[in-house]
């Protein structure tokens, strides 16, 4: 296993830009997404809920295979790069990537020595406003002193960020007091929770649902989770913004 080098990326929709409501999907993929069963899947789930945006973590991106997700733009923040693939979190988009930054956490996840991923994506709203685009993969077995670390670098990171955000991914919050340092790094940014309906089809562990979507200066129409059926052992949050 080593750390990346290599952020793929496929740009194809640079003319076209966000309508006044839009869409996007967040769902921890389990590195299933290359599997026939998942597009499948996921080819349904997108006619039932179409999706602007689609925000995963742990994608799996063949690394010689360019016929990547057909239809979208993307770009990937790679934390694993071993044999053929690449692994990490992924952004896709129908719209145009305005900029598009990549992090690593500066601490490894005890006993896996794996790094987690962060991408910061840029995308014009209706308005012309700036949408940053944050998807998250919060790293995990580690201490609180070094979770809370890394939401304190990324919290600093994210302060240069002005106007409407989101913050959509996994965030590994199955502790009080990770729950507590998540609801910090919320406040210290402005950030609203969004309230999903369906709520319970979200990944729990110890009752603690680790998939949230946080927004701030753009309107949330709606959100709720929905069960794919163990296609990966999280389940999407499908939610609709509109501007002002």
């Amino acid at each position: 296993m080593f750390v990346p080098r290599i952020f793929p990326q496929k740009l194809q929709h640079q003319h076209h830009h966000l309508p006044k409501e839009f869409s996007l999907l967040v769902w921890n993929v389990h590195k299933e997404n290359l599997r026939s069963e998942f597009q499948t899947r996921l080819e349904t789930l997108l006619k039932d809920h179409p999706s602007d945006f689609l925000i995963f973590q742990e994608a799996k991106h063949p690394k010689k295979n360019t016929a990547f997700l057909d239809g979208f733009s993307y770009a990937m923040a790679s934390n694993i790069d071993i044999f053929q693939h690449l692994y990490g979190v992924l952004t896709a988009a129908d719209v145009a990537f305005e900029n598009i930054n990549s992090n690593l956490t500066h601490r490894q996840e005890l006993g896996l020595m794996t790094f987690k991923s962060m991408l910061i994506t840029q995308h014009k709203l209706a308005n012309d406003q700036i949408l940053h685009l944050v998807n998250l993969h919060a790293i995990n077995f580690v201490s609180l002193k070094i979770f809370t670390k890394e939401l304190e670098k990324i919290k600093t990171e994210l302060k240069a960020c002005h106007g409407p955000m989101i913050v959509g991914g996994d965030f590994n919050n199955w502790t009080k007091k990770r729950i507590k340092a998540l609801e910090a790094f919320q406040h210290a940014l402005s950030l609203k929770k969004a309230e999903v309906h369906e709520e319970h089809h979200i990944k729990q562990i110890f009752a603690k649902p680790l998939d949230h979507i946080f927004y701030r200066d753009i309107i949330l129409t709606s959100a709720k989770a929905i069960d794919t059926q163990r296609i990966s052992d999280h389940n999407p949050i499908y939610a609709t913004f509109t501007t002002e």
